[in-house]
C-alpha cells in the first residue's frame, strides 16, 4: 500500500469513527425529547391541531430555509464551519423547550414554535450532512457503515427512551421533563462537536452551479425527479398518521411516559435487528428496490392499528414498524446519495429533493388530522393504509426504471 494510500485510509477510519460518535450522541439527546414533545405539549394544554403542527411545522420551517441556505452554501468559503455552527445552534433548542414551563401563558404554542424553529439550521445541517458523507464515504463501504451507526444509535437511543419514560413518571411534572431535556441538551452539544470534527476538505475547484441552473439541468436527470416525485406522495401517505397515534395512544388507550417510551423502544429494536438484513438486500437488489419493500411494509401499519384497543397489541405493532421503517430510513440515503450528480450540484439537487419532501411533511399532519376529525378513527387508518400501498407501488416504478446514460457534469443520472 503506498503513501498516498495510506493517507487516504487513515482518514476515511477517522471519519468513520467521527460518525459514528456524532450518530450516538445525536441519538441520545434526540430520544431523550422528541419521543415526549407530543405528550408533554399535551399535558401543558395542547390540542389536536398543536399537536399535529409539532409534525409538521418544522417542514415549514424547512420550506422558508432551504433556499435561502443553499444560496448561501453556494456561495460560502467553508460551507463545514457554517454547518457544525448551525448544528449548535440547533442543539440550543432542546434548551428553550426545557425552559417553556417557567412561561406564565402560551406554553403549548411556545412548544410547537421552538419545535418548528429547531427544524430550520437542522435541515441545513442535514443537507450539509449527506454531502459531506457523499464525499467522505465512498459507496463501496456506506452500506456497512450507515448500518452499523444506525445499530449503534438505535441501540443506545434506546437505552436513553426506556431511562427517559421511566424517569419522567417518577418525577413531578414539569421537572421531570425540564431535567430530561436539559440533558438531551448536554448530549446535543457533544453531538455538534464531533460533527465539527469531521476532516473535511472541501473541493475548491471549478465554479458551483446555481440553483436556479441546476432546475434546469434536472430535466437530464428523469429518474431523480421519478425518485422526488415518489417520495414526496410517500412521505405525504406516511406521516398524515404520525399525529393520529400519538393522539389515539394518549387519548384512547391512556398510554403515560413510560408505554410512549415503549413504543419508541420496541420499534428501535425492531430496527436495530433488521439494519444488516435491509444492507444485504440492498446488495443484492439495489438501493431503489430494497427501499421500495420496505415501503410496501410501511403501509399495512396503519391497517394493523386500525383494531388496536391494547398498548400491549400496540407494541408489537410498533415492533414490526420499526423493522419495516429501518429499510425506508436508511435506504432512502442511499438511493439519494446514488442519484446524485457531480459535486458541484450535490447541494442544489439535495435541496431540491429536500425541498419536494418537506413540503409533503408540511402538509401531511395538518391535512391527516383534519381528514382523521372527518371520518374517523378506525376508517383514517384503512384509508391511509391504502394511500401507503399506491405510494409504494410509485416507488417500484421507479425502481425498475432504466434511465438514460447522461453525463454526470451535466446534472444527469
Amino acid at each position: 500500500m503506498t503513501a498516498k494510500n495510506r493517507e487516504v485510509y487513515k482518514y476515511l477510519n477517522y471519519n468513520i469513527k467521527m460518525n459514528l460518535l456524532n450518530g450516538i450522541t445525536f441519538s441520545i439527546g434526540y430520544n431523550m425529547i422528541m419521543p415526549f414533545v407530543g405528550i408533554f405539549a399535551i399535558k401543558l394544554g395542547a390540542n389536536n391541531y398543536e399537536v399535529s403542527l409539532i409534525n409538521s411545522l418544522p417542514a415549514l420551517m424547512a420550506l422558508i430555509g432551504i433556499l435561502p441556505a443553499t444560496i448561501f452554501i453556494n456561495k460560502s468559503k467553508n460551507v463545514f464551519k457554517f454547518a457544525y455552527i448551525l448544528e449548535y445552534i440547533t442543539r440550543a433548542f432542546y434548551l428553550l423547550v426545557a425552559l417553556v414551563p417557567f412561561m406564565s401563558k402560551f406554553r403549548p404554542e411556545a412548544v410547537v414554535l421552538f419545535v418548528g424553529l429547531l427544524n430550520l439550521p437542522a435541515i441545513v445541517t442535514g443537507m450539509c450532512w449527506q454531502s459531506f458523507m457523499s464525499d467522505l464515504i465512498p459507496e463501496e463501504f456506506r452500506g456497512k457503515v450507515f448500518a452499523d451507526r444506525n445499530i449503534w444509535t438505535g441501540l443506545l437511543g434506546t437505552a436513553s427512551v426506556f431511562i427517559t419514560g421511566l424517569l419522567l413518571d417518577r418525577i413531578r411534572f414539569p421537572y421531570g421533563y425540564q431535567i430530561m431535556f436539559f440533558i438531551a441538551f448536554i448530549f446535543g452539544i457533544l453531538d455538534s462537536y464531533y460533527y465539527s470534527r469531521f476532516h473535511y476538505v472541501a473541493d475548491k475547484k471549478g465554479k458551483s452551479i446555481l440553483f436556479i441552473d441546476s432546475l434546469k439541468a434536472i430535466k437530464q436527470s428523469k429518474k431523480f425527479i421519478y425518485f422526488s416525485l415518489a417520495s414526496f406522495i410517500f412521505t405525504f401517505t406516511w406521516m398524515m398518521a404520525w399525529p393520529i397515534f400519538t393522539i389515539y395512544k394518549v387519548d384512547s388507550l391512556h398510554a403515560n411516559n413510560m408505554w410512549m417510551s415503549i413504543s419508541t423502544i420496541v420499534g428501535s429494536v425492531g430496527s436495530i435487528i433488521t439494519y444488516k438484513w435491509w444492507a444485504r438486500l440492498a446488495d443484492r437488489k439495489g438501493n431503489g428496490m430494497a427501499l421500495s419493500i420496505s415501503t410496501l411494509l410501511i403501509a399495512t401499519i396503519p391497517a394493523l392499528w386500525a383494531k388496536v384497543t391494547s398498548l400491549f397489541v400496540g407494541a408489537v405493532i410498533d415492533f414490526y414498524g420499526g423493522m419495516a421503517t429501518a429499510g425506508y430510513t436508511m435506504l432512502s440515503l442511499n438511493w439519494l446519495l446514488e442519484l446524485l450528480p457531480d459535486h458541484k450540484e450535490k447541494m442544489n439537487y439535495i435541496a431540491i429533493y429536500t425541498i419536494v419532501t418537506q413540503f409533503a411533511a408540511f402538509l401531511s399532519p395538518i391535512a391527516g388530522t383534519w381528514f382523521y376529525e372527518i371520518i374517523g378513527y378506525e376508517n383514517f387508518m384503512y384509508v391511509t393504509a391504502i394511500l401507503r400501498v399506491l405510494s409504494s407501488v410509485l416507488l417500484f416504478a421507479v425502481a425498475l426504471y432504466k434511465a438514460d446514460n447522461v453525463l454526470l457534469s451535466k446534472g444527469g443520472v
